[in-house]
């Protein structure tokens, strides 16, 4: 039977414990820079190498997200840090930027490498492609539907999916709603979560049109855990939990709820969510749950509000002198967090019968200090008890055989084994002949089943002994250097595998660069040169027949058109990608639109220095972009066909498209002004 993998977010050391000790199997976590979640608390290097320590002798994998796009400046650092997670024994990387890619598997060729769900892999062709390149594994786009995820674990290649957590609205790696409405990327890991703000939508000729929430674009949270079995047996190799961001009892109690599902499944046993698991796991966090992308219905948006539900546990029933007066339908605890309308608070203080309390129980009125003049439904959003109960999970323990000799005259040695791992300690103490009475065996035993201070728990021990005799403290000492021998030894039995890349490399040609390039529409003109342009979201990997193309996702590197285009949601934003680009045998390259002129000038300069040739990249400089692309429609029950639609929030109107079955959420008039005279310049017009 194959491995399945439960990966589990560690946004810091205490979610990193608290998946470990709820039966992840691998983390994934991220260094100070470059991480797709730049707002996490994150590892610094010492944390790391601890951290990895602390994982590999749980028996537990770990992966660190290098999944951002880089500058020509930033791309040293991210080299470097390469390098530290490659000697301290990171087990596998996850990036997105294809030129960080082509320059590790030359340098590291035996460093595992994992396509980041922000690499965009959403259709047959990228995963195939992902496995050309050499990547050990594809964490498929969260918009994958079963029947894409079983034919995507047929390529031979493993496939990630995520199970829980947070949904992006747009298609990963192609949103740049952040990028462009509040200067940060969220291909760079800071992204501004517009999608959960408030929108409204318009009519073409001005009118607005009711709608039933202002949060048009926030989905519901993912929850897969009763298609458990099917993704199974669709054959995915991991199931991935978001949350970097969340608290460490979220972490354990979501780990926990997905190890005993995965395992149930595994042993021909039927689980079902109890009540209260899925309670608790709702105050935990939760936007409302849907495995909708999952099955393709509809469900998915329709959120009053972006932020954490709760549990609905009461209301309140009048306000008088500085107190809000509940009646509880659950419990509530000092420390609880709570909701009623806008109003929030954590409880420090809580009342019934006008004496504070640690509790009430459900079916009383409960007090909690307040100014305001509250009404409605109150919601728990932080179950103190619950967390705290969370974070006392005992430590995982790994099992551990010893056998033990203890004979007169002779070094005292040790044998360990723990699953593949057998090791052999020798020490130097040497046991004595008893003048009176021997050790016995059952004082021998004692001393060597205290391993709580280590991450064994004894399974077996045998000992073999004869009329010798040690003092107790050398018998701890004993024990003490035979573990720490043996956590070395397992650590440092640490090894990687080569997985070779194999795909055509193209010869570079010389290029005669045009004037400009115009697009509109689907195809792009280029002097008297047309070519049709591949659409960024291809789901069923249909590709234009021509003899010239662009090429706008991942699964199109591969092709083999006499000329080709790479498109600027390729993510073009260093040298290295610009090579990489060449290498395949790509014509001309769009650059990334989210580069800025210094950043444009340096990847120019690097490349002719590197490679001594000269190019002119190609530009967005003025047109229409695309800003986010939605597999699910959130407009669709509020819009008629043939009629145009905008969206609109406090500064901004973004028109809305549909195009080949998905919705885009287009910016018109972009103008990007390029202070050099380097590159061709794109004009792109959408209709």
């Amino acid at each position: 039977m194959r491995n399945i993998e439960l990966l589990s977010p560690a946004g810091n050391f205490d979610c990193l414990k608290a998946a470990v000790s709820n039966g992840a199997d691998a983390v994934y976590l991220g260094g100070k820079n470059f991480s797709a979640r730049a707002f996490a608390n994150n590892f610094d290097e010492q944390q790391l190498i601890e951290a990895v320590r602390y994982a590999h002798l749980h028996d537990v994998r770990v992966f660190v997200t290098l999944n951002t796009l880089l500058t020509e400046k930033e791309f040293d650092n991210a080299v470097k840090m390469a390098d530290f997670y490659y000697r301290n024994n990171v087990d596998a990387l996850l990036i997105q930027d294809l030129g960080l890619y082509d320059f590790l598997k030359q340098k590291y060729p035996d460093f595992e490498l994992h396509c980041s769900t922000q690499m965009h892999v959403h259709n047959l062709e990228g995963v195939k492609t992902a496995k050309q390149l050499g990547f050990k594994r594809v964490v498929v786009a969260r918009e994958s539907d079963l029947d894409f995820i079983r034919q995507a674990c047929m390529q031979g290649i493993e496939i990630e999916t995520f199970v829980h957590g947070a949904i992006c609205v747009s298609y990963s790696g192609e949103c740049l709603m952040s990028s462009a409405t509040k200067n940060r990327s969220a291909n760079k890991g800071m992204c501004a979560q517009c999608c959960r703000l408030r929108y409204e939508l318009y009519e073409e000729k001005g009118n607005k049109i009711k709608t039933d929430t202002d949060y048009l674009l926030s989905p519901k949270d993912m929850f897969l855990l009763n298609d458990i079995p099917d993704l199974i047996d669709a054959g995915v190799s991991s199931f991935k939990i978001e949350g970097r961001m969340k608290s460490a009892a979220y972490v354990g109690y979501v780990t926990r709820m997905y190890r005993k599902a995965i395992d149930s499944y595994l042993n021909s046993q039927e689980y079902k969510i109890s009540d209260q698991e899925l309670r608790d796991l709702k105050v935990l966090f939760n936007r409302n749950f849907t495995d909708d992308l999952l099955h393709g219905r509809k469900g998915l948006f329709g959120q009053m509000t972006p932020n954490h539900q709760g549990i609905e546990i009461g209301e309140v029933l009048y306000c008088r002198k500085g107190k809000a007066y509940l009646s509880l339908k659950e419990g509530l605890s000092q420390f609880d967090g709570i909701r009623i309308g806008d109003f929030g608070c954590i409880v420090n203080r809580l009342y019934q019968d006008g004496m504070l309390v640690s509790s009430v129980r459900a079916g009383q009125t409960a007090a909690i200090d307040c100014d305001d003049n509250l009404k409605g439904k109150v919601y728990k959003t932080l179950d103190h008890v619950l967390e705290e109960s969370i974070l006392k999970t005992e430590e995982k323990k790994i099992p551990l055989d010893m056998e033990i000799s203890v004979c007169a005259s002779q070094n005292v040695s040790v044998k360990l084994h723990s699953g593949e791992y057998s090791y052999s300690y020798r020490s130097d103490i040497i046991a004595q002949d008893a003048l009176k009475a021997p050790l016995s065996r059952d004082s021998i035993i004692r001393q060597f089943s205290k391993l709580s201070d280590s991450v064994y728990e004894l399974r077996n021990i045998t000992v073999d002994t004869d009329q010798a005799f040690l003092p107790i403290r050398d018998l701890n000492q004993i024990r003490r250097d035979a573990v720490d021998a043996f956590n070395e030894f397992r650590l440092n039995s640490f090894h990687r595998e080569t997985i070779k890349a194999e795909y055509p490399v193209s010869s570079i040609r010389d290029i005669d660069y045009p004037v400009e390039a115009v697009q509109i529409n689907d195809v792009m003109k280029i002097n008297d040169e047309e070519y049709p342009i591949n659409y960024v979201i291809n789901k069923d990997s249909v590709y234009s027949q021509s003899e010239n193309a662009v090429i706008c996702e991942f699964g199109g590197l591969l092709k083999n058109y006499s000329k080709m285009i790479a498109y600027y949601t390729l993510n073009c934003c260093n040298s290295h990608t610009y090579e990489f680009f060449r290498k395949l045998g790509f014509s001309y390259v769009v650059l990334s639109s989210e580069l800025h002129d210094n950043e444009i000038k340096d990847l120019i300069s690097a490349y002719e220095s590197r490679n001594k040739e000269r190019i002119r990249p190609f530009v967005l400089t003025n047109g229409d972009r695309v800003l986010m692309y939605l597999n699910a429609d959130p407009f669709d029950s509020y819009t008629e066909k043939g009629k145009t639609y905008y969206l609109k929030d406090r500064d901004n109107r973004y028109d809305i498209r549909k195009h080949k079955g998905i919705t885009e959420l287009i910016q018109r008039d972009f103008a990007n002004e390029i202070d050099t005279e380097d590159i061709v310049p794109l004009t792109v017009t959408l209709d």
